[in-house]
């Protein structure tokens, strides 16, 4: 036999763990008993789908949902309510998403993040504090998480390092990667090396336009998928459509979990203020303290403040408090009077 001498160059080849999925297809109720058997283990589901605008990712995660976690119930509250909630637990906004990574428990989490247009290292950044501080406060909150987007190459790597699965979708058809901690030295799933491998695979390969994916060792077979029935789609359109409207988190949901929102500090000395003329705020001390992670002098927080305190016919924020009492003095002497 004669030696092919560019056989050689090539250093990727096909993996012998991966070879052994070559033509498996995995269905929708293995992948839910396998997601149901991470939270009876303690530990989490994250799983991110990725794949062009239009080519199935939300019809693969709402086909889990719908069909699977919809009718499951949530056997860590043991409340008498399923692990998907449609009102609830399908999600199109950031911050939304970041605060219920914190907040439910034993529930199923469909963001659908290709129909949101926040900014995603922003988001980043919320979900990576929510981890933070799952961890920190060692929080087993037991839910799944679904986690769609366009590119995986805009995935944070330090989040990749917390996926379960990762699952590339085109034209009805999944491919599924984990993590594959064998051997020593093993680590989270790591996107970005999987898609280095497919790079020199290609270089290496140059007539071939088509990867394998069992050069991956992480690599554990294909999940088909159709599109939505017409009730499947006519439910998730109304989702689309409701929760586009009313996704958004409160401010004081946003402060009572640390999610900062994108406001500048005018915006956030006039929300002060409204907490100061509805009561909410009853002190100078809380009032200024609210103010502390702001980065402008103080002379520019006192300016503002008495801006929005003036147009309210407040005063200024020297006087303001004093005023209160001696209001609420003023009530609490009438009422003497009246005894």
């Amino acid at each position: 036999m004669a030696f092919n001498k560019s056989y050689q160059h090539k250093t990727i080849f096909y993996n012998r763990d991966a070879k052994k999925f070559y033509g498996y297809n995995i269905t929708y109720k293995a992948m839910w008993k396998a997601l149901i058997g991470r939270l009876k283990i303690e530990k989490d589901g994250f799983v991110l789908i990725t794949g062009v605008i239009g080519g199935g990712k939300s019809s693969l995660v709402g086909k889990m949902n719908f069909r699977h976690a919809e009718i499951e119930p949530n056997f860590i509250l043991n409340n008498n309510e399923n692990m998907f909630i449609p009102e609830k637990h399908f999600i199109v906004d950031g911050d939304e998403f970041a605060y219920k990574m914190i907040t439910e428990s034993g529930s199923s989490l469909w963001y659908d993040e290709a129909r949101a247009g926040s900014n995603r290292q922003g988001w980043y950044d919320k979900v990576n504090k929510a981890i933070k501080q799952r961890k920190n406060t060692n929080r087993k909150l037991f839910n799944i998480y679904w986690f769609c987007m366009p590119l995986e190459t805009e995935f944070d790597p330090k989040l990749a390092a917390h996926l379960t699965m990762w699952i590339w979708v085109r034209r009805g058809v999944g491919e599924v990667y984990v993590a594959n901690n064998k051997r020593k030295g093993g680590k989270g799933l790591n996107i970005e090396e999987i898609l280095k491998r497919e790079e020199k695979w290609l270089k290496e390969n140059p007539k071939k336009n088509i990867i394998p994916p069992v050069i991956h060792q992480e690599y554990i077979g294909r999940i088909f998928f159709a599109k939505f029935t017409k009730e499947e789609q006519k439910k998730y359109n109304e989702l689309v459509k409701v929760k586009s409207a009313t996704g958004k988190l409160t401010d004081e949901e946003m402060e009572k979990f640390g999610l900062e929102s994108q406001k500048s500090p005018e915006q956030i000395i006039e929300g002060v203020v409204k907490k100061i003329a509805t009561g909410k705020i009853s002190d100078k001390m809380t009032a200024w303290d609210s103010l502390k992670d702001i980065d402008i002098p103080d002379k520019k927080k006192i300016e503002h403040l008495n801006f929005y305190l003036n147009l309210l016919d407040m005063g200024t924020f020297n006087k303001v408090f004093q005023k209160k009492a001696q209001k609420m003095n003023s009530i609490a002497s009438q009422l003497k009077r009246k005894d």
